[in-house]
C-alpha cells in the first residue's frame, strides 16, 4: 500500500485501542473504581476521534482539488458506491459473527455481559441493524456508531458544498446542532454527533490550507481535553456516554497537530500501529463482545481478552474486510455499482455530479468526473497545483 499516509492509520488505530481498551475495563467485575478505572473508561471518546477522522477523509480530497484548481465536480453515485461496498459488507459478517456468538451462548448457558446484546434480540431485530434501524436493540453494543455515520454519509456532500460555499454557514449549522442536541427537546444522538463530523471538514483544509492554526493545535487540544473532563456528568458508572463538544473539540486538534507536528506525525507512522489502524474497522465490528464473553465466562483478565478480541479482528480484517478493499476487487464492483446508482439517482432526479467552488467564483464544471476515491486512507501521495507542480501530500481517504 505504497499511497497510504501513515499517521491518518495511527490516528485510527489510537481511536479503536482506546475504544477497546474501555470495554476491556467495563466487563472487568476486578476493577476497582479509582483512577485507573475512570481513565480506561474514557476511552469510549475514541469514537469522537473516528467521526472527525471520518469527515477529514472524505473532505480532503476534493477540498484539496478545489485548493489547487479552484473548482472540483463531485461524483455523487461513485462517492455512494464507495462507501457502500466500504461499510456493508465488513458489516454484514459481523451480524453474523456476533448473531453465531449469541447463539453459542444461548446453547452452552454462558454469561451474557449487559450491554452486549438486546434482551429480545430476534430475527426481525437483526434484520432491522442490517437497514441500519437503531432503535434500543442491538445484537453488539458497538453497532450504534454505525448507524449514525451511515446516516451522516447522506448529509455530506451537502456539508461539503455548504463548506465550500459559505464557511459562515457552515458554522452556524454546527453552533445550531450542538444548541438544538442540548437545549431543545429535538435532542439526538445524531444532531449531538454532527459536529464532530463537521470539524472533520474543517480539519481537512486546515491541513491543506496549512493554516496559523495548526501550530497552536498541540496547546488547544490539551485546552479542549481539560474541558472536555469539567463538563462530564457526576455519574460514576455513565460520564462516559455524552456525547459532547469537549471530546469533539479535543480530537478535532489531535488531527490537526497530527498533521503539523513532525515527531507525533512520526510516532503515529510507527507500522504496528499502523497496520492496527489499517485493520481498525474489524477491529471495531467483533472486539466488545469477544471481550466480554472472555472476561464473563474464563479466567482471562482485560489484558488477555483485550489481545485476544484484537487478534480475532486483525484475522477478520485479512479473511472479510481486505479482499473487498484492497483487491483489484474492489474496482470492479465500485464500477458496477456506481453505474447502478447513477441510473437510480438519474430516475429521482438528483444529480449525478455536484459542482463545487468557492461562491464568487468565475469558473463553471466542465465534462468529466472526479473520480472519488472513498476507500479508507487511499490516495495519491501528491497532487498537482495549479501551476502545475507538485503542491502537498494527499491525504488518505
Amino acid at each position: 500500500m505504497k499511497t497510504r499516509i501513515g499517521y491518518i492509520d495511527g490516528l485510527r488505530a489510537i481511536a479503536v485501542l482506546t475504544v477497546i481498551a474501555h470495554h476491556a475495563a467495563k466487563y472487568n467485575l476486578k476493577l476497582n473504581v479509582g483512577p485507573l478505572q475512570h481513565t480506561l473508561y474514557e476511552g469510549a471518546h475514541g469514537v469522537d476521534l473516528f467521526f472527525v477522522i471520518s469527515g477529514f477523509c472524505l473532505s480532503y480530497p476534493t477540498l484539496l482539488r478545489i485548493r489547487n484548481e479552484g473548482k472540483a465536480p463531485f461524483d455523487v453515485a461513485r462517492y455512494f458506491a464507495h462507501r457502500l461496498l466500504r461499510i456493508l459488507p465488513p458489516y454484514y459478517f459481523a451480524i453474523a459473527f456476533c448473531w453465531l456468538l449469541l447463539l453459542l451462548t444461548l446453547h452452552y448457558q454462558w454469561v451474557m455481559p449487559f450491554g452486549i446484546v438486546g434482551p429480545h434480540m430476534n430475527a426481525f431485530e437483526v434484520f432491522k441493524q442490517m437497514v441500519f434501524a437503531d432503535q434500543q436493540q442491538l445484537l453488539n453494543g458497538s453497532f450504534w456508531s454505525l448507524a449514525v455515520e451511515f446516516r451522516w454519509y447522506f448529509l455530506f456532500p451537502l456539508m461539503l458544498m455548504l463548506w465550500v460555499r459559505s464557511p459562515r454557514a457552515f458554522g452556524l449549522v454546527a453552533i445550531g446542532c450542538f444548541l438544538a442536541a442540548t437545549q431543545t427537546r429535538a435532542a439526538s444522538i445524531d444532531l449531538a454527533i454532527l459536529p464532530a463530523f463537521l470539524l472533520g471538514i474543517v480539519a481537512a483544509d486546515v491541513e491543506i490550507q496549512c493554516l496559523p492554526l495548526r501550530r497552536l493545535a498541540p496547546l488547544l487540544f490539551v485546552l479542549a481535553l481539560l474541558v472536555a473532563l469539567l463538563l462530564e456528568p457526576n455519574d460514576p458508572w455513565h460520564f462516559y456516554d455524552t456525547a459532547q463538544i469537549g471530546w469533539q473539540a479535543a480530537a478535532f486538534f489531535f488531527v490537526v497537530a497530527a498533521g503539523h507536528n513532525a515527531w507525533l506525525r512520526a510516532a503515529l507512522s510507527w507500522r504496528p500501529l499502523v497496520a492496527t489502524g489499517l485493520a481498525s474497522y474489524s477491529l471495531y465490528l467483533i472486539h466488545e463482545p469477544v471481550i466480554g464473553l472472555l472476561e464473563r465466562n474464563t479466567v482471562l483478565g482485560a489484558l488477555s481478552a483485550a489481545a485476544i478480541a484484537t487478534a480475532l479482528g486483525i484475522a477478520f480484517w485479512a479473511i472479510f474486510e481486505r479482499p473487498l478493499t484492497q483487491t483489484a476487487l474492489k474496482r470492479v464492483l465500485t464500477g458496477m455499482l456506481g453505474t447502478a446508482l447513477a441510473r437510480g439517482l438519474r430516475l429521482s432526479g438528483v444529480p449525478a455530479q455536484i459542482a463545487l467552488e468557492p461562491a464568487g467564483a468565475n469558473t463553471h464544471l466542465s465534462g468529466g468526473s472526479l473520480e472519488l476515491e472513498v476507500m479508507e486512507n487511499s490516495l495519491p501521495r501528491s497532487a498537482p497545483s495549479r501551476s502545475g507542480q507538485i503542491d502537498r501530500p494527499a491525504a488518505p481517504v
